[in-house]
């Protein structure tokens, strides 16, 4: 019996791990004529069905998610249309709390595995391979013309080291664009009421010796980043500690992303962290909302001084790269307490504040206790349209002040210029919610934002600012002019402002190779227009400098700046 299991990726650059640990888990089980196919929700419907159809399998399951899952219902209906015999089935979290109603709902799906996979899916690909439409199995909810049998029950791998490593025989080579994904643990002890994680209120850990043997394997091959999807990767410190120590010990370039609980990390954890080389570890960390009638309803403690404790210190290590979540619309939220959520959140510096919006998903606690204060789009991914806190308006406002603060401080590409400028507001808040009133009043409707447009934007914004001096606006460009050279790796020279060194100054500082090489140890002086296509030397007013550094200057400051691989490098100097 021929088997194709298809998932349906939000992007090009994800891969899907639940496709691959199912695959190992039936050619374990002597079942290998099971292939596997993955595309995304941007590939066109036709072109999905067509190249699933020319595998001719006898049986097509599809892997669903709050993200695929309109898309993948309409792939199966044609699927069904086209291949009338083959045998449709259905799995994942989106359709295992509601298997039921799927099935009534949807008569082109034959089953729904319920919950974790990889034991039971080899029982039903054998049970239907000796004959057995529909056999007794925990987990697998069956139609049977207009009724339904079979079990309701979520399945769980009990010991994940019975478990394969996912990427058993896989050419490391064809996954070179795609993101790495790896799990050490399934389940969460928290019962946050927007999540599905925490339903089985149990957690279960991959023994930590296999964890890292496997993880030496990506690092042989050349991975550059494997991102865990444990949901709260260090809620056991027997698991977690020993897996922290392992990054920040190996030698080789690859980064480890990981989702984490700030207010558990230790001082002892902190102190491993330390020596973290930059670049290792990635920590995005759901904080969500800091108002507490809100924490309460959703179930979810955030121990708040132990927090900015937290992010104060790794802050300080500059190693360690910080993402933190904000939730728009959950319950009792409104403006005035989600603009108390953000300002305090944004405090905390993290290098990425992520905006999301609360999407209703089937089975969790907010949808079934808070349906009736709920406006949501009733098809996938059931987001909020608006909420009994916060009217349509003020949602369709924070999606358009995510956009802007998406660009403006998560590219982190203005970091110096929005530090300097944000304290002259009464909060963050109200300096990015002016920044999108500006930014829409002159851009409009008149679609994406350029680069270049954006620049000319804050600039404009800043110069028209009537809370910032007029001494201040200067360090202001300055700043932007900055961070723009060195964002944009001199692609961008902002057209603002007039700022260059002497002829003569390029000459005494690129020709000095042992002034040079106190900042580039391999600098050597070749010609004058090799320099100026890698190197830059302007000058910069003592007040930027300060602001840049933290150091104090004298009257003149000058940038050396270099492009390298990653990035420009650059250092602030007294003038030579």
């Amino acid at each position: 019996m021929k088997v194709l299991l298809a998932a349906l990726n939000a992007k090009f650059v994800q891969s899907s791990l639940a496709l691959r640990y199912l695959q190992l888990a039936c050619k374990e089980r002597g079942l290998t004529n099971t292939e596997t196919a993955e595309y995304t929700i941007n590939h066109n419907l036709y072109d999905i069905v067509g190249r699933i159809y020319a595998h001719r399998a006898d049986a097509v399951g599809l892997s669903c998610y709050v993200w695929n899952i309109e898309m993948t219902l309409k792939t199966a209906r044609l699927i069904h249309e086209v291949l009338p015999s083959c045998k449709i089935f259905l799995g994942g979290p989106e359709v295992s709390y509601t298997a039921e109603e799927v099935l009534k709902e949807h008569d082109y799906i034959d089953c729904i595995v319920q919950g974790e996979g990889e034991e039971v899916l080899p029982q039903l690909i054998q049970s239907w391979e000796q004959g057995i439409e529909r056999p007794q199995l925990t987990g697998v909810l069956f139609r049977n013309g207009n009724t339904l049998e079979g079990s309701k029950q979520l399945c769980e791998v009990a010991d994940l080291n019975t478990l394969p490593f996912p990427y058993e025989g896989e050419d490391f080579s064809k996954l070179s664009h795609k993101i790495i994904y790896y799990e050490s643990s399934r389940g969460c002890p928290f019962q946050c009421q927007y999540c599905l994680s925490g339903m089985s209120q149990s957690v279960r850990f991959r023994n930590t010796r296999t964890v890292i043997s496997e993880l030496k394997r990506f690092i042989a091959a050349g991975v550059k980043q494997v991102k865990f999807v444990d949901r709260t990767f260090n809620c056991n410190p027997e698991h977690y500690r020993t897996l922290l120590h392992f990054f920040v010990s190996v030698p080789e370039d690859i980064n480890f992303h990981l989702e984490i609980e700030p207010g558990l990390l230790t001082d002892e954890d902190l102190e491993i962290l330390k020596a973290a080389p930059p670049g290792r570890i990635q920590m995005e960390m759901g904080i969500q909302s800091t108002y507490e009638r809100t924490l309460d309803a959703v179930r979810r403690v955030n121990d708040w001084p132990r927090i900015e404790k937290v992010m104060k210190t790794l802050r300080d290590y500059q190693s360690v790269h910080l993402h933190l979540d904000l939730i728009v619309g959950l319950p009792y939220e409104t403006m005035e307490h989600l603009q108390q959520s953000f300002n305090e959140i944004y405090a905390l510096k993290p290098h990425v504040l992520q905006i999301g919006f609360l999407k209703l998903l089937k089975g969790s606690g907010i949808r079934n206790r808070f349906a009736e204060d709920y406006r949501f789009d009733p098809d996938g991914p059931y987001e909020i349209l608006e909420t009994a806190w916060l009217s349509f308006g003020q949602v369709r406002r924070m999606k358009r002040f995510e956009d802007v603060f998406e660009r403006v401080y998560n590219s982190n590409k203005f970091t110096d210029f929005l530090d300097y400028v944000v304290p002259f507001y009464e909060s963050p808040f109200v300096f990015y919610d002016e920044v999108t009133t500006f930014i829409d009043k002159i851009h409009g409707d008149e679609g994406l934002l350029s680069d270049r447009t954006l620049i000319d934007l804050l600039y404009d914004f800043v110069q028209g600012s009537e809370k910032v001096g007029e001494m201040d606006k200067e360090t202001a460009v300055e700043l932007l002019d900055f961070n723009v050279r060195i964002s944009f790796a001199f692609r961008l020279q902002p057209g603002f402002i007039e700022k260059a060194c002497h002829r003569n100054e390029w000459d005494a500082v690129f020709r000095n190779e042992s002034l040079m090489k106190t900042y580039y140890d391999d600098y050597r002086f070749t010609n004058m227009r090799d320099i100026k296509r890698r190197y830059q030397l302007w000058p910069l007013s003592p007040e930027a400098a300060q602001v840049i550094t933290g150091k104090s200057f004298g009257r003149a400051v000058r940038v050396i700046a270099r492009q390298e691989k990653k990035g420009v490098s650059r250092h602030v100097i007294d003038k030579p």
